[in-house]
């Protein structure tokens, strides 16, 4: 049985939307980048130019990326230093932050305003690959023919059936909180490990029509 383990956000999405896509254009980018110095990180631009307009980044929920046309650079000062931040989205309260452009899947920073007004900036050990992997998360859980396997034996189940090998199932000890998703091409079933450092705490598997 031919399993795809630990795949990277843009092929799952090609897999889940059967190579449909619905994004913001090149010139949506070109312009902000040229008129107002907005460069939007490697991966996050390949995701919003194909999926931006399709429900993964449209769910209503608290998360989502932004148009390039609303996003801001922030520029922050830490004691004798200073900074800019390139506010990308928003996650509940906050809004999600990068600091390196240049990189294809920098850190995220999450930014809110105080109650006296003062911007807050937490780091965070996410990255924008893992908020995209919270996202198809979210969106495979929506499908009816989401399972939950809370309890081992169910886990084990349904593990075996769609003939993914647990120990193919990588982690990055960095982060706190990931997922793993697995694509099992024979039973066409998305079998979705969440890991909380390094701990398999919950899995849940979903069929793709």
């Amino acid at each position: 049985m031919s399993v795809q383990y630990n795949m990277k956000p843009l092929p799952a999405l090609q897999t889940i939307y059967g190579g449909i896509t619905d994004g913001f254009t090149k010139n949506d980018f070109e312009l902000n980048e040229n008129s107002r110095g907005i460069v939007v990180p490697f991966l996050l631009k390949e995701f919003l130019s194909k999926y931006a307009y399709l429900p993964v980044n449209r769910q209503g929920g608290s998360l989502r990326f932004f148009h390039p046309n609303l996003m801001t650079v922030m520029r922050l000062a830490a004691g004798n230093t200073e900074f800019s931040l390139l506010c990308i989205g928003r996650i509940g309260e906050f809004q999600i932050a990068v600091k390196n452009e240049a990189s294809e899947d920098p850190r995220i920073f999450l930014v809110k305003l105080d109650a006296q007004g003062k911007t807050k900036v937490l780091p965070s050990d996410d990255i924008v690959s893992e908020l995209i992997k919270v996202m198809i998360c979210n969106l495979l859980l929506t499908m009816k023919s989401a399972v939950i396997a809370d309890k081992p034996e169910d886990a084990v189940r349904l593990l075996i059936e769609n003939g993914v090998d647990l120990d193919k199932i990588e982690y990055d000890p960095k982060l706190s909180r990931e997922y793993s998703l697995n694509f099992s091409e024979e039973t066409h079933t998305f079998a979705v490990a969440e890991l909380v450092k390094g701990e398999f705490v919950r899995f849940f598997f979903v069929k793709n029509n």
